[in-house]
């Protein structure tokens, strides 16, 4: 396999694995719809987050609805088309992974036993006070894999995995649901598993999500080229420069020695506050 370097990137390049459990291993075939209209008249809402909402009665139902639809679908798991091959190409190639799911634990744990589902030491559900899209879940999850957040991809089938993937700066891999509207803000849709593990097994360069405008725009000659300038910033407006030219596909950028000084951060409050009076170099480097 030849090398795929910026501005291209492939999952095989990635060294933490996170992947949801429902849909992208097993199929549970889970449907909340009873949970809408009983509690919700009706209205599709992200069920968990609104069920802080409730009354303390009514919210202990909720939960114990829930959970009784996600055991139900965990006692009739199957594996999904695919996810077995996924996971022995993890294991093969000595590649870290974690599962990350809304569910509880007892049910993720009752569906893998059902689905003979080998699970990975690393499975953060509900139990453990974090739930997706919050990127705190998979922050946590790459700190236990002990790998950057940078080297980590998200696999996902549905928009909270994406958004959180997102929201974490990791790579987000969506599939089964490749022809939903909001898949393009995954760096790579398949069509299901499937095609993701032979995606894996014969790698080529892939254009990451922040490069596909460019792509549609211009091309990858284009991409190709501005990716290898490096542009000296000047001492003023830099900011607005470096998010333009970063936007076009420049990979390299140079800052004048100096910090980030109080009145360049008052004309810039979307830089975070804690760059204040650190290195140019640095600042301009994570923005």
């Amino acid at each position: 396999m030849q090398p795929i370097n910026s501005p291209y990137w492939h999952p095989v390049n990635q060294r933490g694995f996170i992947l949801d459990w429902d849909g992208v291993l097993a199929e549970t075939g889970l449907d909340f719809s009873p949970i809408y209209e009983r509690f919700f008249d009706d209205k599709k809402v992200m069920i968990l987050e609104e069920a802080a909402k409730l009354p303390e009665m009514k919210r202990k139902m909720l939960y114990e609805a829930v959970e009784a639809i996600e055991m139900e679908g965990a006692k009739r798991a199957e594996p999904v088309d695919g996810a077995l091959e996924l996971v022995s190409w993890l294991e093969k190639h000595n590649v870290s992974w974690a599962v990350v799911s809304r569910n509880t634990r007892k049910c993720v744990e009752v569906a893998a036993e059902v689905a003979s589902i080998k699970l990975p030491p690393i499975v953060i559900t509900r139990d453990d006070g974090l739930l997706k899209p919050d990127p705190r879940v998979f922050l946590k999850a790459s700190e236990l894999l002990g790998k950057k957040a940078s080297q980590c991809v998200v696999i996902g089938d549905y928009l909270y995995d994406i958004v959180g993937a997102r929201r974490a700066s990791m790579r987000a891999v969506l599939v089964m649901r490749a022809d939903e509207p909001w898949s393009v803000w995954s760096d790579l849709a398949c069509i299901n598993v499937i095609e993701l593990v032979d995606i894996l097994k014969n790698p080529c360069p892939l254009v990451p999500w922040e490069y596909q405008p460019v792509i549609e725009k211009r091309g990858r000659r284009w991409l190709e080229s501005v990716f290898g300038l490096a542009v000296r910033l000047p001492k003023e407006n830099y900011f607005e420069i470096l998010a333009h030219l970063a936007g076009l596909g420049v990979g390299k950028f140079c800052v004048c020695e100096g910090r980030l000084e109080a009145d360049v951060w008052r004309r810039y409050p979307y830089v975070d506050p804690r760059y204040l009076w650190e290195p140019l170099e640095r600042v301009v480097e994570d923005f």
